[in-house]
């Protein structure tokens, strides 16, 4: 009887038994030492404001604003989701991303009107408008924005902080608009648009009267109706000038036009004046 290729058989068999448990068992402790090694990926909600914070504190901003951001995915009715909202739009804010910290702003305040931080957010939106507004040239609806945000904080909140803070602003602001209106009043003073000139330059004395260069404006009133042959008016706002801004580069000039307009002599030298006027634009003299 052969025994042998039997007990060959058994312990071939074997073999391939103990092997096929030895891999199991390889390949468990394998994962397990995976799973005891992995870097964990699921943190609270509180754990992620505190990482947002260190980043924010830093001035990374950019880097601060996942963390915040992880916490409305998958926190949003933690009591760290409302400051995270906040965190985000100031991130933006502080990185200097207008618009964004705009879009942020704006879905924080509608979300919480009665959040005691309404009046910073409302001070920040103010200035992300500000911010954008490039040039006197260009539109200036920016400038517009921010000072709507600015009168209704002081209306809304006169006690806050921000409304003490939205004062320097505000005088920036009426500044920009200001300097912006008479840029258009002088356009239509040069191409001769005398009503036009006016109607802004009178504009500009009623809603932002002691801005910066306000005698400049009165100095064109009187021009533009020293041109347009209203001695009256004219000899007003010369007049008015000397009164309210008497040492302003101004002043000479307007002594002549009053000299001209008292002498009744406007009528025969508007049109020389005139001339002379446009032939000074050109050199770049006012």
């Amino acid at each position: 009887m052969n025994v042998l290729p039997e007990r060959v058989g058994r312990r071939r068999t074997l073999r391939g038994v103990s092997g096929l448990l030895l891999a199991t068992a390889l390949f468990a402790v394998a994962a397990g030492g995976c799973t005891l090694f992995r870097e964990k990926v699921d943190r609270s909600a509180e754990e992620n404001y505190n990482l947002g914070m260190e980043e924010f504190r830093k001035r990374d901003y950019s880097d601060a604003i996942p963390y915040f951001q992880k916490i409305l995915e998958n926190f949003p009715f933690s009591i760290y989701s409302v400051p995270a909202e906040l965190k985000i739009a100031e991130s933006y804010f502080f990185d200097e991303k207008y618009v964004e910290a705009l879009v942020h702003l704006q879905g924080f305040e509608e979300l919480h009107p009665t959040n005691d931080q309404i009046p910073y957010v409302i001070w920040m939106k103010a200035t992300c408008y500000f911010q954008q507004f490039s040039s006197i040239d260009r539109d200036v609806s920016s400038l517009q924005n921010a000072r709507r945000e600015l009168e209704g904080l002081v209306q809304r909140f006169p006690e806050s902080a921000y409304a003490e803070k939205a004062a320097p602003l505000m005088a920036k602001v009426l500044r920009g608009l200001a300097r912006h209106d008479f840029y258009v009043a002088r356009f239509y003073y040069r191409d001769g648009d005398f009503q036009a000139a006016l109607s802004r330059l009178y504009g500009i004395l009623n809603d932002y009267r002691g801005q910066e260069n306000t005698d400049r404006v009165i100095y064109y009133i009187g021009k533009t109706h020293y041109f347009l042959r209203n001695r009256e008016p004219a000899l007003d706002a010369f007049q008015d000038l000397l009164n309210l801004y008497p040492d302003s580069r101004y002043a000479p000039r307007s002594r002549a036009f009053v000299r001209d307009l008292e002498g009744g002599r406007f009528r025969y030298l508007s049109r020389l004046d005139r001339f002379k006027e446009r032939v000074l634009g050109y050199l770049g003299y006012e």
